[in-house]
Parts: C-alpha cells; sequence; structure tokens
C-alpha cells in the first residue's frame, strides 16, 4: 500500500516545526480521546490548545488516524 504524504513525515521534520516528535503527537491525540471526539474536534483543539497551523493540525490528525487504523486509504472502484 502506497504511504500517503502524511506518513511520510520524518520524526525530524515534524519536530522541526512543531517542537515534537509523533510520538508525544499521539500521546496527547491520544488523551484528548480523537477516536470519541473525532477528527474536527482533535484538529481544532491542536490549533488553539497547541497553537499549530492548519496544515500541521490536520497532518498530526490524519497521520494519527492512519497509525491507529481509523483511516484507509480508499479501493480503486471497480468499472
Amino acid at each position: 500500500m502506497k504511504k500517503t504524504i502524511f506518513q511520510k513525515i520524518s520524526n525530524d521534520a515534524v519536530s522541526a516545526k512543531t517542537e515534537k516528535q509523533w510520538p508525544e503527537w499521539f500521546r496527547i491525540l491520544d488523551k484528548f480521546d480523537l477516536k470519541k471526539k473525532g477528527h474536527t474536534q482533535a484538529a481544532k483543539f491542536l490549533r488553539e490548545k497547541h497553537g499549530l497551523t492548519d496544515w500541521w493540525a490536520q497532518a498530526i490528525t490524519i497521520r494519527y488516524e492512519w497509525e491507529n487504523g481509523l483511516r484507509h486509504q480508499a479501493s480503486p472502484s471497480s468499472c
């Protein structure tokens, strides 16, 4: 399965832009309870409480969802 751009972002890259690595963001979203509160609220939380840009809030939320089996790559439709 091909990786998305969000799955390709390294720990060093996310840390350089957000001052936290992936495991730290995942703990934050676990504590926030993304699975219960959902994608939109999680991204808003990251923007408002952690000062992330819209892009990084989305990137971190999407990566978390991929890593936790909450987001799946769409399969090509049969024609």
